[in-house]
Order: C-alpha cells, then sequence, then structure tokens
C-alpha cells in the first residue's frame, strides 16, 4: 500500500459545502449555506464571503472566458446573476441591486473601466446597460433597441464601438450618448425604422431577426478603421403543375467598412456577395473573407474593399469552406474543409504555392512554424510539410493528432497511433526516423493521446497508461492504472485537464500576433521561442493598464496569468491518475513521470461522487471532507 499524502492544511469555511471550484488562475472557491467563500490555496485561510452567494447552485457557476470574473447565480432567484472578482471577493455586479436581470451577454471593457450587459428591467423590457467595473454602479442604459448586439470593444478610453444586427455605433463610455449610427448598406439606412424596429427586442423571439447573422470586426492592422459584415436569408417556394412545392433558399452576405473618427464609409460601395455568411479573418494583408456554402476566398484591401487575390480580384478557390488561416512570413496558410482538414500556402496575389495540398482527417486544430517547415495537425492526424514544397517530411500523415507531438529546440517528435511507433524529426532537415523498434501496446484499449519532453525523455500517456521513453528510443517504463467504474469520479480531473489545456491554448493565443495566428480555431506556436515567451505584455493589451486602473485583481490576475502561462512552458513533474483501490474505494495518484512509481496518494473514499478539485499548474488537490476542505500540494 502507497503512503497516504499529508494534507498541507485543512480549513472549516463554515456550514455545509455545496460544492468547490478552482479558476484558471488557481483561486479556490467553496460554496456553503453561509456563503461563497474564497479560500487561500496555500494556506486555506478564509479570505472573502459573499453571503448573498449561500446554497448557490452549481450550476449557476460560470468562470467568464477571458476574464478574470466569475459569474455565479443566488439560489431560488431565477434570472439573477452576480459577478465576482475571485481575488477579494469584490462584487462586480448585482443584479439584483441594479434592478437588470435575465442577463443575455456581457462584454469586459478594460479601457473603459466598463461592463456592458444586455438584459431585462424590472419591467421586463429588454435594457442595455453600462456598468462601471470599479464599483458596480449603473452609468447608463439603453432601450430595447440595443437588445441584439453582435459585438462591443472600446474605442479608447472615453468610446465604445458596438454592433446590433443592422447598425454600427460609436457611443461616449460615460454618458452612452450616441456619437454616430452606421449601416453597413445605404440602402439599409434609409429603411432605418425598419431595421430599428428588428434590432429590438421583440425581434429576440424570432421572425425576421432569426433569419439574420453579422459581424463586427476591429484590428490593429487597419486601426483607424471597423467592418462590418451582414447576412440575409431569403426563401422563396415555387408549385409545379403537379402541385409540388420547392423552396428555394438563397444568402446575400454585405460588408462594408467605417471610420471609427466618424462613422463615414470608407468604401465606395459595399461588398455584395451571393453567399452563405462565412469565416471572416483579419490578416497583415487585408481582410480575409469566407462563404459557409462554398469554397470561395476574397482577400480585400482594408481601406478601399478592393479586392487582392484572384482574376480581377473576385477570390480564389478553396478546399470546402474556410476555416482558418495563418500568416508565415509573406505568404498565407488557409484551412479549410469540414469534418476533414485541408491546408495550402498561397503568395500575396492568391496563387498556390504548393503542388498539392496537405489533407487531413479530422479539424485542424495546431500549426508550428519550424525551421524550413511547418507541422499541420488535426484532432487525428498530424503532417510535417516543407514550406517551400508542400512535401510531407513524414512520407504521409501520422495518426495520432496534436496532442501526440512535442519539440525541443532540435527536435520533434512525434507518436503515431497507426504502428504506435516514436519518431524524431530533427528541426535542421530531413526526415523522421523511429526511434523506438517495438510497438507502444496501451491496456483499457487505450490509444496514446498526449506526448510530451521532459529532462527524462519522453512521455506517452493516455488516460490510465503512462509511458517513458529515452532519447535512444529505449522503453524505460510502461505502466498501467485501472480505470473506476464510477463515471462520477472522474468529473473533476477531466475539468482539471479541460482547464489546463484551455488555458494554454488561450495562453498561446496571447503571444500568437507575433506568430500570425488569426484563427481562434488553431493553435499557432513558434517551436523554437514561442514556449518561452513572457505574456504580461500581451495580457496588458487585453486587460488594460493595472497600474492606471489602479485595481490590484487586475495587477494578481495577471501575474497569475504569466505565472500559469510559464508553467504549460515546463512540463510537471507528475500526473494525476484516477484508479480504484479496491474494496470499492477510490483513489487519486501522484505517479511520477521519471519512473513511473506512485507517489503519496489521496484516498476519496467510498464516495461515487466525492468533490474534489486538481490544479493541474500548482499540483494542488483539494478534498472536501465533511465540513472541512483538505488541500495536498
Amino acid at each position: 500500500m502507497h503512503a497516504q499524502a499529508a494534507p498541507a492544511w485543512e480549513a472549516s469555511p463554515g456550514g455545509t459545502i455545496a460544492w468547490m471550484r478552482t479558476t484558471s488562475t488557481g483561486n479556490l472557491l467553496v460554496c456553503t449555506s453561509e456563503g461563497l467563500k474564497g479560500i487561500d490555496p496555500a494556506t486555506g485561510a478564509i479570505g472573502w464571503t459573499v453571503k448573498e452567494l449561500a446554497n448557490a447552485p452549481e450550476s449557476g457557476y460560470e468562470e467568464i472566458a477571458n476574464t478574470p470574473f466569475v459569474a455565479v447565480a443566488p439560489a431560488a432567484a431565477t434570472g439573477e446573476l452576480m459577478i465576482i472578482e475571485p481575488f477579494g471577493g469584490s462584487i462586480l455586479f448585482s443584479s439584483k441591486a441594479s434592478g437588470i436581470g435575465h442577463i443575455a451577454s456581457k462584454y469586459f471593457l478594460y479601457a473603459n473601466n466598463a461592463i456592458v450587459l444586455v438584459g431585462q428591467s424590472a419591467d421586463k423590457k429588454a435594457v442595455m446597460a453600462c456598468v462601471d467595473m470599479a464599483n458596480g454602479k449603473v452609468r447608463w442604459t439603453k432601450d430595447d433597441a440595443f437588445s441584439k448586439l453582435t459585438s462591443c470593444t472600446s474605442a479608447g478610453k472615453d468610446a465604445i464601438l458596438l454592433s446590433t444586427l443592422f447598425f454600427a455605433y460609436k457611443l461616449d463610455a460615460n454618458t452612452g450618448a450616441e456619437l454616430w449610427k452606421q449601416s453597413p448598406d445605404p440602402k439599409f439606412a434609409s429603411m432605418a425604422g425598419l431595421m430599428g424596429a428588428l434590432d429590438k427586442g421583440g425581434a429576440n423571439l424570432g421572425g425576421p431577426m432569426a433569419q439574420t447573422q453579422g459581424a463586427f470586426i476591429t484590428t490593429p492592422h487597419a486601426s483607424e478603421l471597423c467592418f462590418m459584415a451582414l447576412q440575409q436569408t431569403k426563401q422563396s417556394q415555387k408549385t409545379d403543375a403537379a402541385g409540388k412545392t420547392t423552396t428555394t433558399v438563397t444568402y446575400t452576405t454585405f460588408l462594408n467598412a467605417f471610420k471609427i473618427a466618424d462613422g463615414s464609409y470608407a468604401w465606395a460601395q459595399p461588398l455584395q456577395l451571393q453567399q452563405q455568411f462565412g469565416a471572416i479573418v483579419p490578416l497583415k494583408q487585408g481582410l480575409l473573407v469566407g462563404a459557409g456554402d462554398n469554397n470561395r476566398v476574397e482577400m480585400l484591401d482594408y481601406r478601399s474593399g478592393k479586392g487582392l487575390w484572384g482574376k480581377n480580384g473576385k477570390g480564389i478557390t478553396v478546399t470546402g469552406p474556410l476555416s482558418g488561416a495563418v500568416e508565415v512570413d509573406d505568404k498565407t496558410l488557409l484551412t479549410s474543409g469540414g469534418k476533414d482538414g485541408v491546408a495550402m500556402l498561397v503568395d500575396a496575389t492568391g496563387t498556390d504555392r504548393w503542388a498539392k495540398k496537405v489533407k487531413l482527417d479530422g479539424t485542424i486544430q495546431r500549426v508550428s512554424l519550424l525551421p524550413n517547415a511547418l507541422l499541420i495537425a488535426s484532432t487525428e492526424e498530424a503532417d510535417v510539410v516543407d514550406i517551400a514544397t508542400g512535401a510531407s517530411r513524414l512520407g504521409k500523415p501520422f495518426k495520432g493528432g496534436a496532442g501526440t507531438v512535442a519539440a525541443t529546440t532540435s527536435d520533434l517528435y512525434l507518436f503515431n497511433t497507426k504502428d504506435r511507433l516514436l519518431y524524431r524529426l530533427p528541426m535542421s532537415g530531413g526526415t523522421a526516423t523511429a526511434i523506438s523498434s517495438t510497438p507502444l501496446e496501451f491496456e483499457g484499449k487505450e490509444n496514446a493521446n498526449a506526448l510530451e519532453v521532459n529532462d527524462d525523455g519522453i512521455v506517452v500517456s493516455s488516460e490510465q497508461n503512462i509511458a517513458l521513453y529515452g532519447t535512444d528510443g529505449s522503453l524505460k517504463y510502461k505502466k498501467y492504472f485501472p480505470a473506476p467504474r464510477e463515471s462520477g469520479l472522474t468529473r473533476a480531473l477531466l475539468y482539471a485537464n479541460a482547464v489546463r489545456a484551455a488555458y494554454y491554448t488561450a495562453a498561446f493565443g496571447y503571444t500568437s500576433a507575433a506568430f500570425g495566428a488569426v484563427s481562434n480555431s488553431i493553435q499557432v506556436t513558434d517551436a523554437s521561442s514561442a514556449a518561452g515567451k513572457d505574456i504580461t505584455g500581451q495580457v496588458s493589451n487585453i486587460y488594460g493598464d493595472a497600474s492606471v486602473m489602479a485595481m490590484d485583481y487586475t495587477k494578481q490576475f495577471m501575474q497569475r496569468a504569466n505565472a500559469r502561462f510559464k508553467a504549460t512552458a515546463s512540463t510537471s513533474a507528475a500526473q494525476y491518475i484516477l484508479s480504484d483501490a479496491g474494496k470499492r474505494e477510490f483513489v487519486l495518484m501522484r505517479v511520477n513521470k521519471k519512473d513511473g512509481s506512485l507517489g503519496e496518494t489521496i484516498m476519496l473514499g467510498k464516495d461515487k461522487t466525492p468533490v474534489y478539485e486538481v490544479d493541474g499548474f500548482d499540483n494542488a488537490v483539494y478534498l472536501v471532507n465533511g465540513a472541512k476542505v483538505v488541500g495536498y500540494r
């Protein structure tokens, strides 16, 4: 029997514990019958309590993406919401205190020190409100013409840009005064009354607005401009002589540019495309516009709207609808396709530079820039291709996907789940060679889904299996830990792994501008330098200047974000695996990656749904034991 871990601390938060969560920045939150409490993850000290959130349902908890904040719905309070900063427990927004409930959307504008919310007022009418981020008070409200926002962003310290389905606006951030209002198509502007009515809250119930999509884009590549796209859908029916009715659906996408200073049109006329709304990606060269229902892609000059690719600027054709793009020096890697991915490299004129496109099973989700090569990985396969020719350095794609690839400054390692061999590809060039000779067989019918390189070698793992290879391909160990049969046990561990994976992707997103990442769905890295980058600068671009804002939680958030980003660049010495301890008892194991040995274990007892959280960054585990929270580090 392996030694059980000794608790680093025990805390008695008071009352009955309902649930517990860790945030992506490591805050430990415990909800009890006394309130929502913040516990210091290092010491177990109770830092703060929000009494209004006593017995709040776990289903009403949400970590708000790309912010330091969490949203929690109070118990037995339909439609109410509170937004909390988890470092000091400050209430940024209370729907009850503000009189605004049923929050449908929320935007955090750090440059304006404001939160913009869309919800319902006390009389059940739709309302947009601007809330001061420092004190939680409502600065101003707008009527239901603003009930369907498609975008909201800062336009400097004192102004905000936002879009509804049919109009773009610039508002004074302090007073809400309308500085300008514009439609993407001048023809729409002449029907302002009708379009305004469709923008109002009543249209949320369906009708014409259900047939409309829109997008609003700002980009540092054309900082003085903003762009708005609008799709209209029309249905027509035709009945033939036999009485058979055929319904035809047609799509029209409008796109136009406005000058942020005064709202005037930047293009001579809007672009009108007979296609379904698709991917729109701002690149250094221009605005990349793809269709949702065909394979056409346009590259538009930001300041004139003129087409830059294809014959007469009418665009080019890709394989399947456009899904993303990555800039590679003066060229652009386009990814397209549906459930399977295709990649092609084009030059500044949109001309394909590769003789053959790269085709992968699964959706493309990772691109790494290597010396004179590109690693392109999907959910199911990975390939390494020569930038100049597109020729594969692997011969053909390896099975396994983005998770089974890892890099050092000198070598790329790939585990091929088809032949179950480990391969090495020198960054300097050449082809991939198998460094292991015997297929790695995992027990429990599991396939490898993770690969990492550490000081001891190359770790290959799945949910219940872990193995270590030396850099010479020798297998140092292989271990299997049987999975528990109770599905409820796996929730916290799966959640912890998902948080780490999501944070890893988000952290690289902050640095990705340096490497040309432009698609939210593709993680772009530079294998030689991205992993070690400090993201403080990139985070501050998003969250504003913390010293000017004088908000301590923003400073703490940036510090934790940077520290945890660096944690993704270095591998943890341990891997957590949940297993069956026998006699219907369950155990959380710390497996040492160096030799596969078990470190101290944490017994979860016979409870089929124990309340525990795993922080994969700090190697911490928090377990609810009766009325106490126990911390293991």
